[in-house]
């Protein structure tokens, strides 16, 4: 099997009322991703479109360094992890003045953890649903960080 056949991508798409140049500047603003990532609990950026996120997941602690690249032009983030294990990208569709469409999408080699700790389908679709209610609570003003109920 390729690489290529061996990923595992999932996506979830929302539509925030809210526009697209207040939705990237909170989720492009690095420190700001403990607020909406779920299971992540501390985000250092480092030099030149680098990262280092800190948090847990499945009973897990984890120190992961890679790198985000952010594009205000197109609303267009992209992030992945140095050992090309994890990769994704979120996209910001304007759909009027006050509401955009909002997708992530992440691609994994290998899912985190191994045998009863890793996360299921339903788990990592749930993580992503919940990431972008985060995002929508913040850039509305209605609420904070929602958490899947697998993350911890």
């Amino acid at each position: 099997m390729t690489e290529r056949q061996q990923q595992e991508t999932y996506e979830q798409s929302r539509t925030i009322h809210a526009g697209p140049d207040e939705i990237f500047s909170f989720v492009s603003e690095i420190r700001n991703l403990p607020k909406y990532l779920p299971t992540t609990k501390h985000a250092e950026p480092q030099a030149q479109d680098r990262v280092r996120v800190q948090g847990q997941a499945h009973g897990h602690t984890y120190n992961a360094d890679g790198f985000l690249k952010a594009d205000k032009q197109n609303y267009r983030m992209e992030w992945g992890a140095d050992e090309r294990y994890y990769s994704g990208y979120l996209q910001i569709q304007p759909q009027g003045a006050d509401a955009c469409n909002v997708t992530v999408q992440i691609r994994f080699s290998q899912k985190p953890g191994s045998g009863d700790t890793q996360p299921s389908d339903d788990d990592i679709n749930e993580g992503l649903v919940k990431a972008l209610e985060s995002i929508e609570n913040h850039v509305t003003g209605t609420g904070g960080k929602e958490e899947p109920q697998a993350a911890s």
